[in-house]
């Protein structure tokens, strides 16, 4: 198998698997269908744009009516499908269900795999459950360990490519230690799992607790799946934490309940749906009212149907926003789909720094910071380690000026173009003394000669609403920072807080109470005292800055 990485953003990445002539591209969704109860086509859902499948290899081999018959077709012939095609080994039944009368022999079941040619046969692993102490997920893990290496051992054929599961629940030590060992074995994808039932219970924090925990310690070199994954609202968050692959039943199972997948509300039962909010062909040739009369197995395969519609939407949407660059701006958009969504987002801030180590350095296009959540990413982290390991104050500055950021950037705003002009001319002090800063809600303090450069100067963002929210308390917080390491640079400091500006469509506005740059004042009083000043007037400014004073 080759994968090769084509773009990225935050730990995203659109890949390319290729294998035994088939081509997958990531992220991508591998929509779990049974081997004989099928309620949609494989030629149904080849149109819709599966390209990938996954299926049970130890249902199939307990039917023994039809084991020989696949063995001698091959599953792909069997399925009459042409994409890729993975099987489980059966593990899936007995974690799920708790049962451990399920009698599964691995040697057998994973050369059966082999026997029908699946492409991602998966081991018997041992999926650790959320309800398991430490003891019995510990044994679980080292259980699933060795049967990894016993696979190794006993692989036949090297036209597939196996996956190898990783183990250890909410036991994060327990998943750093399968991961490491795991990324040293000769897997070609891996695999988290025991998610399911997280999922179920809409437990998205302790899912990105645990993927990230894999992310950080497995082999960038290969794609990572989560098996069980099928809520479209979460895979943008899912994708930008690293999943590259993912497997679910959802779509079905969701139908047989009347679960309806939306992006914007989440899932809604078809009864409380009078209108379709999706123009997909399920919902363009048929009403809600239309769906409810019709009978049972006719209504699940179409709600079925749109639900598959929705996720492969869903995963074309963030595969163009990583090669935009604007992963993370989908992601603030659909966390907004569940509460619990949100307070998963919020882990992302743990982690930043891992993050920044991925983060491109540009991109095409300024940012759109649109929520309190955007302050938690990677490129703002990056801009404060910087400004205070990598800046240096102009050695020949010795007054700072701080100027509030408008409704448009720098020399853009009239407002900001008249005051810089009134300084540039001013023939009480040389130019060169006076260093000019910005106080951006976002960055904090932002100096002057670095506003033309990404993404400090291309960005839009949401407003401080009040003196404790969010936004208001990081930009002074970011603004303390860069003081505490270079206010013995300068000497005097004013701060320009107009009371009305001049806004982009050349319009009085009045300037907001609740901008950062008003807190300024408590903040460096005790660094500067006497010598700082806050005035409306850019004239009163300069006067203090004369060369004479």
């Amino acid at each position: 198998m080759e994968f090769e990485v084509i773009d990225i953003d935050a730990l995203a990445r659109i890949g390319r698997i290729n294998l035994n002539n088939k081509e997958l591209i990531t992220p991508n969704l591998l929509p779990v269908i049974h081997p004989f109860k099928n309620i949609i086509s494989t030629k149904e859902l080849a149109d819709i744009g599966v390209k990938g499948l996954f299926t049970n290899a130890y249902i199939i081999y307990q039917n023994k009516q039809v084991r020989n018959e696949i063995i001698t077709k091959g599953v792909h012939k069997f399925f009459n499908f042409n994409g890729v095609i993975a099987t489980d080994s059966g593990a899936f039944q007995q974690y799920m269900y708790s049962n451990n009368d399920i009698e599964i022999n691995a040697e057998e079941i994973e050369n059966f795999q082999e026997q029908i040619k699946s492409d991602f046969p998966v081991i018997l692993d041992v999926p650790v459950e959320l309800t398991d102490d430490y003891k019995t997920a510990e044994y679980k893990v080292n259980l699933t360990i060795k049967r990894a290496k016993d696979n190794l051992k006993r692989r036949k054929n090297t036209n597939y490519s196996w996956v190898g599961p990783i183990h250890g629940g909410k036991y994060l030590d327990l998943l750093k230690k399968c991961t490491l060992i795991m990324s040293k074995l000769e897997f070609n994808i891996y695999a988290i799992g025991g998610l399911v039932k997280a999922f179920l219970d809409y437990r998205f924090d302790l899912t990105l607790k645990i993927l990230l925990t894999v992310k950080k310690f497995l082999a960038p070199n290969k794609p990572l799946h989560m098996f069980g994954l099928g809520l479209p609202q979460f895979f943008s968050l899912a994708v930008a934490c690293g999943c590259d692959l993912m497997d679910s039943a959802a779509y079905v199972l969701f139908a047989r309940e009347n679960r309806y997948f939306s992006l914007s509300t989440g899932t809604k039962n078809l009864e409380a749906i009078e209108e379709f909010p999706c123009h997909c062909p399920v919902c363009i040739n048929h009403t809600p009212k239309e769906l409810k009369s019709y009978e049972n197995n006719l209504r699940i395969k179409l709600i079925a149907m749109h639900n598959l519609y929705t996720s492969f939407s869903e995963l074309s949407t963030i595969r163009q926003s990583i090669r935009e660059g604007n992963l993370w701006e989908l992601v603030e958009q659909r966390i907004r789909n569940h509460p619990n969504l949100v307070k998963a987002a919020r882990y992302i801030k743990k982690n930043r720094s891992f993050f920044e180590i991925y983060e491109k350095l540009y991109k095409k296009h300024g940012r759109m910071y649109n929520s309190s959540e955007s302050l938690y990413r990677p490129n703002i982290y990056r801009y404060i380690k910087r400004l205070l390991n990598n800046y240096r104050v102009p050695n020949e500055a010795k007054y700072l000026i701080i100027l509030p950021e408008l409704d448009i950037k720098g020399c853009s705003s009239p407002s900001i173009k008249q005051w810089l002009k009134e300084l540039y001319n001013n023939k009480k002090t040389q130019r060169k003394s006076i260093h000019i800063a910005f106080c951006s809600e976002i960055y904090g303090i932002l100096p002057y000669e670095l506003l033309d450069t990404f993404p400090m100067g291309q960005y839009e963002s949401i407003k401080s609403l009040k003196v404790d929210d969010m936004i208001y308390q990081n930009s002074l917080r970011f603004c303390l920072k860069f003081f505490k390491k270079h206010s013995k640079s300068y000497s005097k400091c004013a701060i320009l807080i107009p009371d009305f500006y001049i806004n982009q469509f050349n319009e009085i506005s009045r300037f907001p109470i609740y901008n950062p740059i008003n807190g300024l004042k408590d903040l460096l009083k005790p660094i500067f005292k006497s010598n700082l000043l806050i005035s409306p007037n850019i004239e009163e400014i300069t006067n203090l800055f004369s060369d004479n004073n």
